[in-house]
């Protein structure tokens, strides 16, 4: 019977090529030469959470081929009634994440996988708080003493603080990957440790957790979350001075809106090389006009694709529309070679087209029907997206109907053509 290791070895490679990574790490279990032929690709990315049977194989793994890893992607899961343990964080899995066997591992990926909304008690006795479960998890402004205290008493706050401390030990990691940002201080925070791993990073992405209490009410409607998302500049950016990438995904929408504000946290003297900027669900307005004021030399890139402009509000003394935006950005003359802006997902002209599995766009009204035609027609035009946010509920609403109208004006469109021809020339001269 014919081997596979009798094989000539460029054949044995095409082979391998065609494996999916799951045979590929069996096949590696058979013999010490396949191991060591296919750990550069399998231990290029490791997955890990904080289970010690998980966490113990993963470190086996890499205290031997540890120098092939340049991505770990970490989960950490917790219940609410887990017993609190010393350590919080597997042996390890503190081991792994500290960097120490990885001297190549450049991107981490991690994710507190909580499940909030399952009824149970996640918290008990702040005194701002009336009850510990839900959106009121995050309900009060916690003092360091209080946060100490939750991290002694509370097995996922204290799995939190060792998870961060581990990674502030990690000299290695260029990239931040945050999915599921928990809008929860630590002790890790306040450390010199923290503040010098933020500098190192090059690149950070951040998806924001955001939920809401099973009767309509947001988590943008209590005032722990609404403090530390506004607080984000102190806690991770300001230290950040060697960033030159971030990415911001909001849940319950950030920046200038009339109504259930919550600032963005972006202050212009602060991510002093960042070259681009990317911003989901995010509100334009003046702080993010600033914010670029205080970068118009180093900031290249911004994508603002997925997100919205208040428009006019009773609320607002004034409207701040798309057309504010683009021409205060024009205005100050900033060294952008790519805007990323209009047509993303959040700029529906109907309600159903937006919520509808079966909707038929040949029975819009005539007037909407015109607008796509003059879209197709025309690629340079571009549809930006209007939105506002329920004073009660916190609850994020598109607004079709402005939608259309700011189309239909056209000054949207007029000051993103005036500030694309300004974007454009910098691109050219980029390229002499």
């Amino acid at each position: 019977m014919s081997r596979l290791s009798a094989l000539p070895q460029e054949l044995t490679i095409q082979i391998f090529q065609l494996l999916e990574v799951g045979d590929k790490v069996r096949l590696s279990a058979t013999c010490r030469q396949y191991r060591a032929q296919l750990a550069p690709e399998i231990l290029k990315t490791i997955r890990l959470t904080n289970n010690e049977r998980i966490a113990q194989s993963v470190l086996s793994a890499i205290e031997a081929y540890g120098e092939y890893t340049t991505r770990i992607e970490f989960t950490a899961h917790c219940g609410p009634n887990d017993e609190i343990t010393t350590p919080a964080l597997t042996p390890a899995a503190t081991k792994i994440i500290q960097g120490h066997l990885t001297p190549n591992l450049r991107t981490f990926s991690l994710k507190f996988d909580f499940d909030f909304d399952d009824g149970e008690e996640w918290d008990s006795e702040h005194p701002d708080a009336g009850t510990g479960m839900s959106i009121y998890i995050f309900e009060g402004v916690e003092t360091e003493e209080h946060i100490r205290e939750r991290e002694e008493t509370w097995q996922w706050r204290a799995l939190m603080n060792e998870t961060w401390r581990a990674l502030a030990a990690n000299i290695h990691v260029r990239e931040l990957i945050v999915d599921e940002l928990i809008p929860k201080r630590t002790s890790a925070f306040l450390t010199e440790e923290f503040r010098q791993f933020l500098s190192r990073l090059e690149t950070a992405s951040f998806k924001i957790f955001g939920t809401d209490n099973g009767g309509g009410w947001k988590t943008n409607t209590v005032w722990g979350y609404v403090d530390f998302l506004e607080k984000m500049d102190t806690t991770f950016f300001h230290h950040m001075t060697g960033l030159k990438h971030l990415a911001i995904h909001a849940t319950d929408p950030l920046g200038h809106q009339p109504v259930r504000t919550i600032q963005l946290s972006l202050m212009p003297d602060d991510l002093p090389l960042l070259e681009s900027l990317k911003l989901t669900r995010c509100f334009v307005g003046p702080e993010l006009v600033s914010f670029i004021g205080g970068h118009l030399n180093v900031l290249k890139s911004l994508d603002v694709k997925e997100c919205v402009a208040g428009g006019d509000h009773p609320y607002m003394e004034e409207a701040y529309t798309w057309a504010s935006f683009f021409d205060a950005v024009y205005e100050a003359k900033p060294a952008l070679s790519e805007l990323i802006a209009g047509d993303g997902d959040n700029v529906p002209l109907t309600r159903d087209e937006k919520y509808s599995p079966d909707y038929h766009f040949e029975d819009e009204p005539e007037d909407i029907q015109d607008i796509r035609r003059k879209l197709k027609a025309d690629p340079r035009l571009r549809l930006f997206g209007y939105g506002t946010v329920d004073d009660k509920y916190g609850m994020f609403f598109l607004d079709e109907h402005t939608n259309e109208e700011e189309f239909k004006k056209g000054d949207d469109q007029r000051a993103f053509d005036r500030l694309m021809g300004l974007v454009n020339e910098n691109a050219a001269k980029s390229k002499q």
